[in-house]
């Protein structure tokens, strides 16, 4: 069930596992959503009195911007424009609806076996070293990511209940096959259409727009014709990689972190063992009565699987409590010591292969264990991981290195605020100089981009007053600190370098209003049924889709394809982004064919997606009518209180 999280789960976890369920905003609207409450000082918002903190808001908001930045592709457009009140409220908004998710899977007793969130980690393969899930490097990426596997744990489980809340959702949809055949008769629909054209350029040499009107219409709009202030500055950049290159490790430190106990299980040393469960839960604070059902019930199902140990699987398929592995026939595949629950994991490395045994009992129920392979470990040798060991024992010095010169080097360009020059020495950096820089950034010196030194950089402090910026985190381990050299204002660019353009702006829209004129006047005529000399071009058989993917200009597609075609021929038209106007006439209608077995296969599918969004959307908004949603600190949602 949970296969499509398992494929997504390949790329890099955090991207996947940490991201935040987003439902639409726009579901509640942000007055509707939020009432003002009291709260701790680090809370931001309660949800049925479970409490956002602020750290956890502004990960989510961090998340989202850098997303947002990785995905740019103008350099001009400034980055501390992203950070907007609609982003934040939509960052608290998926929180929101995140706990609201949460909380319905607790009050309904959805929960996650250990075997289920144990399978997905392990099933990823940035934790995993030669095709094996290791625990060394599993704990050492959420470290580097800030995180402890109890914090990861948790919110993984959490995102995996929500998963289950929307699996289940989506499988009580039923989709009406009349309305797959409406869409497909109304979405393959063809129609033969023809286009004339009125241009623009007929209707040019009828406007003259004299000087007077283009000093006008300058000192109206100065603001557009601005040229944006801009600075160049030098600048330093102090990283982990850098320290990284000057790191000596010892032989002595490299076999000491071979013996480590902590490290045994990724040197392979360890077996591995296959085993396939049956799992019969009980529920949380379960009664006597029910600890004592559930325990019986799993005798009766041991007893079965002991006599009959070659249908386990379907016996799993039949019995077993944990969505996870029951379709799969209970299989939990490989796993090794560290891995599962210790009692569960006592008796998988205590039995036999082909063995059946249980009932073990967890912290989730009782299980029936047949243990159906069994791996023999080969431990690679010190040579082997020496040089593995020593580039990562060169990044642990490193790190802890970094964070002891990165505040030598934030205090030296603080105390020495006037020039780089002291903190370059001293830490024997290098200072660089960039280009001109606007607010918007500089497509040379990425480094330079980051909102948070952008906005440093042209503050008042670094244009007027000549001092260091302060060191600003730009990336994970990479500080940078500037010093403006050098600063322009924003300045109006001169009215005789732009009035031309004015003039043929102004000239031009003037035009455009004639040129609509005469379309709406001639199409207007044409459908008076009145002989109007145009000159059509051919006649072209176009669906939408065809339509949209170059056969039409894009501004008459939805036109051609909503006009009535109760009478023939019939007539429609539209405004061009050149100015010009474009006049379609429609002459023939041929509906989609709702028997295509392939087509009809896509309809479905995105149909489904459809109702099941809607679906989920009506769900959303169940909940939050019975929900007590309260925003605390409501200067969160304001970014200039928060830069």
């Amino acid at each position: 069930m949970l296969e499509k999280f398992r494929v997504m789960s390949q790329t890099w976890v955090a991207k996947v596992i940490l991201a935040l369920i987003t439902i639409p905003f726009a579901l509640f609207g942000v007055e509707y959503y939020f009432r003002q409450a009291g709260g701790g000082a680090d809370t931001v918002a309660k949800v049925d009195g479970y409490a956002i903190t602020q750290t956890e808001f502004t990960d989510n908001l961090r998340n989202q911007l850098e997303r947002m930045q990785a995905g740019l592709r103008d350099p001009r457009l400034d980055p501390a424009l992203l950070d907007t009140p609609e982003l934040r409220r939509e960052a608290l908004a998926a929180l929101v609806n995140r706990r609201l998710l949460t909380g319905y899977a607790d009050r309904v007793r959805l929960t996650v076996p250990d075997t289920l969130l144990v399978n997905e980690i392990s099933q990823v393969e940035a934790f995993q070293e030669d095709g094996k899930f290791s625990r060394a490097r599993y704990e050492e990426i959420l470290r580097s990511k800030g995180l402890t596997p109890a914090l990861f744990e948790s919110r993984l489980r959490d995102d995996l209940k929500i998963q289950l809340v929307q699996e289940s959702l989506a499988a009580t949809q039923w989709l009406p096959q009349v309305a797959v055949d409406a869409f497909l008769t109304l979405n393959d629909q063809s129609r033969e259409l023809s286009v004339a054209e009125i241009p623009l350029g007929a209707f040019l040499g009828q406007v003259k727009i004299d000087e007077s009107t283009v000093k006008q219409y300058y000192d109206a709009h100065l603001d557009r014709f601005n040229v944006p202030e801009r600075v160049k500055v030098q600048y330093l950049v102090l990283t982990a990689d850098q320290l990284a290159q000057d790191v000596v490790v010892t032989p002595q430190e490299i076999a000491k972190a071979y013996a480590d106990p902590a490290n045994q299980a990724r040197w392979g040393g360890g077996e591995t063992r296959r085993a396939s469960h049956i799992l019969i839960t009980v529920p949380p604070r379960a009664t006597d009565a029910q600890r004592n059902a559930a325990r019986e019930q799993a005798q009766k199902v041991l007893a079965e699987a002991q006599a009959h140990p070659d249908q386990f699987a379907a016996l799993a398929k039949k019995y077993s409590q944990d969505p996870g592995s029951s379709p799969q026939g209970g299989d939990l595949g490989y796993f090794g010591h560290g891995v599962m629950a210790q009692s569960f994991e006592a008796a998988v490395f205590g039995m036999k292969s082909g063995e059946v045994r249980g009932p073990v009992e967890t912290e989730f129920g009782f299980h029936i264990i047949k243990l159906t392979d069994i791996k023999a470990g080969k431990v690679r040798s010190l040579a082997e991981v020496t040089p593995q060991l020593t580039q990562e024992l060169r990044k642990q010095h490193a790190a802890q290195r970094f964070a002891e010169v990165a505040e030598n080097f934030s205090n030296l360009v603080y105390e020495q605020s006037t020039s780089l020059k002291p903190a370059a020495d001293k830490l024997k950096l290098t200072i660089k100089d960039s280009g001109w820089i606007t607010r918007g950034g500089a497509a040379e010196a990425p480094l330079l981009n980051n909102p948070k030194l952008l906005n440093a950089l042209f503050s008042t402090e670094s244009t007027q007053d000549g001092r260091n910026t302060q060191a600003i985190e730009v990336a994970p381990n990479t500080l940078v600190a500037a010093h403006v050299v050098a600063y322009e204002p924003s300045v109006a660019r001169p009215f005789a370098e732009v009035k031309g353009a004015i003039g043929e702006m102004l000239q031009r829209e003037e035009a455009a209003k004639l040129v609509r004129q005469e379309g709406e006047a001639r199409l207007a005529d044409l459908k008076a049924g009145k002989t109007v000399v145009l000159t059509w071009s051919a006649i072209r058989q176009l669906t939408r889709r065809s339509a949209l993917s170059g056969g039409l200009p894009s501004a008459v597609v939805t036109p051609a394809f909503q006009v009535s075609t109760t009478h023939l021929p019939a007539y429609t038209g539209a405004v061009l982004p050149t100015g010009s106007y474009i006049l379609v006439r429609v002459t023939q209608v041929t509906p989609g064919n709702p028997t295509d077995a392939t087509k009809r296969k896509q309809a479905e599918t995105g149909l489904t997606r459809a109702y099941g969004d809607a679906t989920m959307s009506s769900f959303m908004a169940g909940l939050r009518k019975t929900a007590d949603v309260r925003l605390v600190n409501k200067a969160v949602l304001d970014s200039n209180k928060n830069n």
